[in-house]
Order: structure tokens, then sequence, then C-alpha cells
């Protein structure tokens, strides 16, 4: 046992020492540049860029949109996960020295609550400053949705987005467990609705026309929010900038996807490029050019906690099956703005 606690303190004075001579390293690199900036200044316009306290904040949302808090990994969320974005989103609302926000999205929706609240957001940002998406590989369903809020669409010719629309996904196992297994499922509930969807008996034709209904409010509410971000745009800023009229919402919107080619034909996005075309947006909305940082880049002391917790912590625990599965299947009975 002694030797365990003698072990267990070597390691913590080893640990502490590290961290002593990487705050040391930080600090010094610190004032080695605040001497070399005021001993001359910036000579180039990337030097410039290094040194301006003004920024445009890019934000990076990638994969799946979920209010899942088991993504956070030991010491916070993941840098690019919807939770993380909804946290950034805040600390740039409130942080004077970002004049604009660049958020960039590689996702294909997800669930309807946390794409809400991103978009409501981004709504409150632009009230404020200036948001432009630049869509990646894919911004579809509630990707699109989040990015209608922005001021700027952009995305690349061949980029998948559209998919506008609503969908719940259950699953129908009652002949494997009761004629295959000889299992058979016997739920006390406290109403006739109360195991709507469940996998274990076939759905009835009331419980079908309940939840059209409801999959039909929240349609409703993605049109509607489509047609206030996106439709009701009222600024006059210089960035190129595309009509998208209600009655092209609505013939388009019924699932389909479209390249970005085709969604800025349509008036889905603005304009057609990538990165630095969503950054040169800003030139044109703010009459200024200011440099893009990341914004999702977790700062040296989360980076190092992230390091090694990554380093120590046991990999096999992380293994979920759920990892494998589509996300409709992972998240079986919810409404979803999805496109798997």
């Amino acid at each position: 046992m002694s030797n365990q606690k003698s072990a267990l303190t070597i390691i913590i004075i080893c640990v502490l020492c590290l961290l002593v001579g990487i705050l040391t390293n930080i600090t010094m690199s610190i004032k080695k540049d605040e001497a070399n900036s005021n001993a001359r200044p910036p000579k180039s316009k990337s030097a410039v860029f290094s040194y301006s306290s003004n920024k445009i904040a890019m934000i990076t949302l990638s994969g799946a949109i979920d209010s899942d808090y088991e993504q956070s990994g030991y010491f916070g969320s993941k840098a690019y996960s919807a939770e993380s974005v909804r946290r950034l989103l805040k600390k740039a609302y409130s942080d004077d020295s970002v004049k604009g926000v660049l958020l960039r999205i590689n996702s294909p929706g997800g669930t309807v609550g946390m794409s809400q609240e991103i978009y409501s957001l981004i709504m409150k940002m632009r009230k404020k400053k200036p948001v432009v998406v630049s869509m990646g590989d894919v911004a579809a369903s509630g990707g699109y949705y989040i990015s209608s809020a922005a001021d700027r669409i952009y995305a690349y010719p061949g980029t998948i987005t559209g998919s506008i629309g609503v969908i719940f996904s259950s699953y129908d196992a009652n002949e494997l467990f009761t004629k295959k297994l000889g299992i058979k499922a016997s739920p006390i509930k406290s109403g006739k609705y109360k195991d709507i969807g469940s996998m274990y008996r076939p759905m009835t034709k009331e419980e079908r026309e309940l939840l059209q209904r409801t999959i039909n409010i929240s349609y409703e509410q993605f049109l509607s929010d489509i047609t206030k971000g996106r439709i009701y745009r009222q600024d006059k800023y210089k960035a190129p900038k595309r009509y998208l009229s209600s009655r092209d919402l609505r013939k388009y919107a019924d699932g389909r996807i479209f390249t970005g080619e085709e969604a800025r034909d349509l008036g889905f996005v603005d304009a057609l490029g990538g990165l630095e075309d969503a950054h040169g947006a800003f030139k044109q909305i703010l009459g200024k050019e200011y440099p893009l940082i990341n914004y999702s880049k977790p700062s040296n002391f989360s980076s190092i906690f992230s390091s090694m917790s990554e380093a120590f912590m046991d990999k096999k625990t992380e293994v979920s099956y759920e990892q494998y599965l589509p996300f409709g299947v992972s998240h079986r009975n919810q409404i979803l703005y999805m496109w798997e």
C-alpha cells in the first residue's frame, strides 16, 4: 500500500512539474511576442492579422446535431459538436473583439430541439453582428435549417444541402418477437397512446394520424423559420444575395436534396465558394477586413487536459454500439430534422 502511495506521489509531482514548465514557456513566449511587437511594427498583411485584437470568429459544426451531453469528453465538449457550437455562439455574442461569425457547417441534421436552439442563437447574433455560413460536404435538413438563420450562405458547387423536412423513425418487430422468439410484450400504461411507436406491436391508424399531425407541426415550424431567417432578410449588405420565394420554398421543401449549384440557382444559398469566399464576404458587409480566427480551437489548457485524458483513459470504455448505427436508428421514436 505504501509503495502505491509513493508511486502516486511521484506521478503527481511529475505532472505538476510538467505543467509548471509549460506555463513558464507560454509566459516567456507571450513576453517575447509583446517585446517584438513593441520593438518593430508588423510589415506584412499577415503580420497585421497576427497582432490584431478584432477578428472574425470561425465556429465549426461537424457531425449530427444532438443535445446528447455524453458527446462531451472528460474535460469538456468536443470542439465541433452541437453543444460546443451553442456555447461558442454565446461566447462570441458577448466578445466585443468578435466583429462577425463565420459558421462552418458539415452536418446532415439531427434533433429538432438542438437545431432550433442553435438557429435562435444565430438569429439573435445577427442583430448585433453579421453571420455567414460556409457549407462543407453536407449541410442538409437540420444543417440547412441552422444555415437559414445566417445573413449569407456560401456552398461548394457539389455540397449536398436541402432535405427540408421532418422524419420519425419507428420499427415494428412484432412478428420477430412473437412468432420467432415467442416473446410477447404486456405494457401497463396510463393511456392508450403511452407506448406509441412501440416496436413490440403494429402501429394503429389512430397513432399514425396523431404522429402525422405532430410531424406536420414540426414541418411548419421548419418552413416558418426558413422564411423568417432567409426570405424576410432586410439587410443592405453588399455581399452576394439570392432571393428565395415562398413559392419555391414550398415547392422544393419535400425532402429532396440539391447540390450547392442547384441551391444557389433556386435561392436556397447566396453564392458558390469556400471558406476564403465566405471570409471575404465580411469585408463587403463590414467595410473592413478582419482576420479569421478559429474560435473552436481549444485553449492551451483544454488541449493539454484533453491529451492527458486520451493518454490515460481506457479506450475500450468509449466504444458504443450506437456509434455504428444510423442516427435515425440510434434516436428511434424521436422527431428529427435529419437526412440519412
